[in-house]
């Protein structure tokens, strides 16, 4: 055999950590001893990891066993190496064991293998008491151990041949024995035991393929099967004893006999041996035929069996849902240190429509038209009923499981095709009041200004005390989060206004949103006069979201770190109604068109626009350049109007502004000022329609907090920047303070009110500047008058003057006296 086969096997063995599947030098390529000598009998060749009898065990010392002409040799033929064994005469058989050779009589054949014996204990553990027999006469065999180790169960032993026998009814022998733990001997004496270490044996008997000894040897290729010990079942092979010889009978034979053996190796089955499927044998199953076509049924599990030909092999199904290829791999009990051991079957069953996923969904009749098989999260609004859900899989094979979890209210449809699967999710919404406004979403330290986008939050009708707060189409950065539910949030009302407050962890319900899992948030919110102000903080990825009516007075972006390329202003005020609404950035942001209007950078806005009639409002103090108000101020003589204005300023020639000073009587005496004051009422005349417009770098006051309010003698004078209405106060009208019950007032203009309990109000207050009385004056008499005529409750009366009976009468903002 050539030596490079040998390295195979050496590798081989290498790779199995410890395991032993085949003979070391079973070969004979790897080497041997040289002019081994026993007695007067030299010349001989020992094959590496093999014994003869110059290693024995037992009584009969080395002249005795040197029996004449008995040899061993170890042939060179070529490149190949092969072993051959010499008779002696007395019927000295030649003898080659990977064991221990026992010589312990004279006469092999005497005593039926009592003393001479080929015995094998490579793990040391010595014989147990149940196979001791009676009498060991003849043996020294000592407490050592000895042999050849081994881990496989083998099925076969192949391996080359031939002989020469004088006599042609004469056997060659080459026996196997896989045994346990203990120790074993070959053959074995008739009154030992080993069958609870015996694993299986190989035996093959020949006689002589050679016509003469001077013949050329030519090897013949021979196997020989295992046969199994009684408990097989229950053995782990440990070792294995080869013993090869001339004869098969100790101590028969002739001189000059002689058997050559070569390629000693063990063989593992890995085929089938049959398949069947629901009970019946598989087409012209063969186990050399690797591939069936059984694409006419469909594949179950349950109905496939097959049994496997290799008394160690194990046979491995996999199935491939997708194709429906069933490949049963079968491994040899080798396979760990030859990996080609092994037979591969493949059955092609029925293949299957799988896809795991859906191609369709609707609910309640309604098809969802954003549907995609690989989005796996719906909203709709309303209520869940029986089979309100319904589906199309795009495999036809696909299985489809449903459930519904009232708690949350959604609605989970499992979809399961072969190794795919995938789950959707439909959740049903309640029905909200919805309040649209501007979103703005910030994240990290520092801030970043991650979108400012309108968008619609809806509340659910309150009950006991509690409602639902709904923000669907969440997003980051452009990239869709979910839909953000906070549950059951208190719903308090207080003086028209009702606060929201709720801490809660949920999970933002989107595929993206499932991804960043539970996540604590906490709701703040108001709602006033039908419009949602609410801050929604996330902790854990730093994120807060503000929500502001389209009306708002101002953006706050100041705080966070905006690119307008990313987030420009148009999109900040995009959907924004309010003209004058001013938004902050920070200092340094660039970008900033020096013409726009009420935007703050920093501290400054080069320019700031007041529309007359919008709300006004901004939570911060900063600088305008430059002032536009698009409120043309009356010129005529002593036209006497309101303000109140977020800056002061120095008051220029041709205008006269006064603040209220004094309460005389019905009348209100105001004083002129040089200076104004942010946030503070004023009366004004002036001959300058655009005195306002001409300001410069004006100092503009937050109007968060500001009081606008001037109070004397419990008469006050307020400022309003929203336009509201109110009650019992004095409108500003023609000159005069006009009592009302009920009615309006616009932005950027004052009211009077005077303190409740007092009970002299006057239905109306004339106006006194620098000393000209304007408005009412004292009561006057009149004959006739057509105008709309009222008591002092207040309440109009009908018919005119001459025949109203006698009494003080207000006409057209005047005390008349009938007498």
């Amino acid at each position: 055999m050539k030596k490079q086969l040998l390295t195979l096997a050496l590798l081989a063995v290498a790779g199995t950590a410890g395991a032993q599947y085949q003979l070391p030098n079973g070969n004979f390529e790897g080497g041997y001893t040289d002019n081994v000598t026993i007695g007067g009998n030299n010349g001989n060749q020992v094959p590496n990891n093999w014994h003869w009898f110059h290693d024995k065990t037992g009584s009969i010392d080395a002249s005795t066993v040197a029996m004449s002409a008995m040899h061993n040799y170890v042939v060179t033929d070529g490149n190949n190496h092969y072993v051959k064994l010499v008779q002696g005469s007395m019927g000295g058989n030649g003898n080659l064991t990977t064991g221990i050779i026992n010589a312990g009589n004279s006469l092999a054949k005497r005593d039926g293998g009592k003393s001479n014996y080929n015995w094998s204990d490579p793990t040391g553990k010595g014989e147990n008491t149940t196979k001791v027999p009676t009498d060991r006469s003849g043996q020294n065999e000592g407490k050592s151990a000895a042999g050849q180790t081994f881990s496989g169960k083998p099925d076969a032993v192949k391996f080359k041949y031939a002989a020469y026998l004088k006599n042609a009814s004469q056997r060659i022998q080459l026996r196997v024995v896989v045994h346990g733990e203990g120790r074993y001997r070959d053959p074995e004496y008739s009154k030992d035991n080993y069958d609870d270490i015996k694993w299986g044996v190989a035996t093959f008997n020949d006689t002589r393929t050679l016509s003469s000894k001077s013949d050329k040897v030519v090897l013949k290729e021979a196997q020989a099967e295992f046969v199994a010990g009684i408990n097989q079942s229950s053995i782990t092979p440990a070792a294995v004893l080869v013993s090869l010889t001339t004869n098969e009978k100790p101590g028969v034979g002739d001189q000059g006999n002689f058997a050559c053996f070569d390629d000693i190796e063990f063989v593992y089955y890995h085929a089938l041996s049959s398949a069947t499927y629901d009970g019946q044998a598989i087409a012209n199953f063969d186990e050399n035929t690797l591939s069936y076509d059984l694409s006419s049924q469909v594949y179950d599990e349950n109905k496939f069996a097959c049994t496997v030909k290799g008394v160690g092999a194990e046979a491995v199904k996999s199935y491939d849902e997708a194709t429906g290829l069933l490949t049963v791999t079968v491994n040899g009990n080798n396979i760990s240190a030859d990996a080609t051991s092994k037979t591969v079957y493949t059955f092609q069953f029925k293949n299957k429509d799988y896809t795991g996923v859906l191609s369709a969904l609707s609910v309640n009749g309604e098809k969802i038209e954003a549907f995609a098989e690989d989005s796996y999260h719906y909203t709709v609004v309303g209520d869940y009923t029986h089979d309100c859900v319904k589906y199309t899989t795009k495999g036809a094979d696909d299985a489809v499981t449903t459930n519904y979890d009232a708690a949350t209210r959604i609605c989970s449809i499992n979809v399961v095709g072969g190794t795919e699967e995938n789950t959707y999710f439909v959740k049903f919404a309640k029905a909200t009041t919805d309040y649209k406004g501007k979103m703005s979403i910030v994240m990290g330290e520092p801030l970043d200004l991650l979108s400012a986008a309108t968008s619609t939050v809806g509340i659910t009708t309150p009950v006991d005390g509690k409602a639902d707060f709904q923000l669907l189409g969440f997003e980051l950065g452009g990239d869709p989060i979910g839909d953000i539910f906070v549950t059951d949030v208190p719903y308090t009302e207080e003086d028209g206004v009702v606060n929201l407050y709720k801490e809660q962890t949920i999970t933002i319900f989107g595929d993206n949103g499932a991804n960043l899992g539970p996540l604590p948030v906490v709701l703040k919110g108001t709602l006033k006069d039908g419009k949602l102000t609410a801050n929604i903080g996330i902790a854990p990825v730093g994120v807060t979201v503000d929500i502001v009516p389209l009306d708002a007075t101002s953006l706050d972006f100041s705080s966070n770190a905006v690119d307008l390329e990313g987030t420009p202003l148009a999109d900040m005020k995009a959907d924004m109604t309010n003209s004058n609404m001013t938004i902050f950035l920070p200092e340094g942001t660039e970008g900033v068109d020096a013409k726009e209007s009420n935007v703050v950078v920093g501290t400054t806005a080069s320019s700031l626009s007041l529309a007359d009639g919008n709300d006004w409002g901004v939570t911060k103090d900063f600088t305008a350049t430059a002032v536009s108000y698009d409120r043309a101020f009356n010129t005529e003589d002593n036209y006497v109007q309101s303000f109140v204005l977020p800056f002061g300023f120095t008051v220029p020639t041709g205008t006269t502004v006064a603040e209220l000073s004094s309460v005389n009587g019905d009348n209100l005496v105001f004083k002129p000022v040089k200076e104004t004051v942010a946030n503070k009422p004023y009366l004004v005349v002036t001959t300058d329609a655009d005195f306002i417009n001409k300001l410069t770098n004006v100092q503009v006051k937050a109007t968060t907090g500001a009081d606008l309010t001037t109070t004397v003698d419990g008469v006050s004078h307020i400022g309003s920047y929203t336009a509201q209405n109110v009650a019992n106060v004095y409108g500003y009208t023609n000159g005069k303070f006009v009592k009302a019950n009920n009615g309006s007032v616009k932005p950027f203009r004052t009211y009077i009110k005077v303190a409740e309990g007092t009970q002299t109000a006057p239905m109306a207050f004339g106006v006194n500047i620098e000393g000209t009385v304007t408005g009412i004056n004292n009561a006057t008499t009149a004959a006739t008058a057509k105008e709309a005529i009222y008591n002092l409750q207040g309440v109009r009366v009908s018919g005119d003057l001459k025949h109203l009976t006698k009494g003080v009468y207000i006409v057209n903002g005047q005390k008349v006296v009938v007498k």
